[in-house]
């Protein structure tokens, strides 16, 4: 498969597998803010997601962020979600993925304001994450 490093053949079943690196972005933080503004959790297509979104949306579990259970096609943040658009913790930076799977995090984590273009939402997105709610 050439000189590519994220790329091999499994030697079993012949199977190309891809490794993928994803970074924490504006549009995965946007994403995650509907998804606390629906009440912390809710289906995609009640979200009102643009495109991007809606094809992104689904990141959000490999940086702890939110998850679904798979029944009804419901999302829901976690604590760790919340926590962070209240600015009270730091997520890994990016995180390499393999088959749907996290393989690796990075050791860069970083806080919902050095995600670039979010710090104009940081104290609005603050107030209202830190607002108790149902699962507090």
């Amino acid at each position: 498969m050439g000189n590519k490093s994220n790329v091999y053949l499994c030697p079993t079943c012949g199977q190309k597998v891809v490794s993928y690196k994803h970074n924490l972005n504006k549009t995965l933080v946007s994403c995650l803010k509907k998804l606390y503004m629906a009440g912390g959790h809710s289906r995609l297509d009640k979200l009102q997601l643009d495109n991007t979104q809606f094809t992104n949306f689904q990141k959000l579990r490999y940086f702890g962020l939110a998850f679904t259970t798979g029944q009804h096609g419901e999302w829901h943040i976690t604590n760790t979600g919340r926590a962070f658009l209240a600015g009270r913790v730091q997520v890994s930076q990016h995180v390499i993925t393999r088959n749907a799977l996290v393989i690796q995090k990075s050791v860069e984590q970083v806080y919902i304001q050095d995600i670039k273009d979010c710090v104009s939402y940081k104290v609005e997105w603050q107030e209202q994450a830190s607002q108790p709610t149902l699962f507090d």
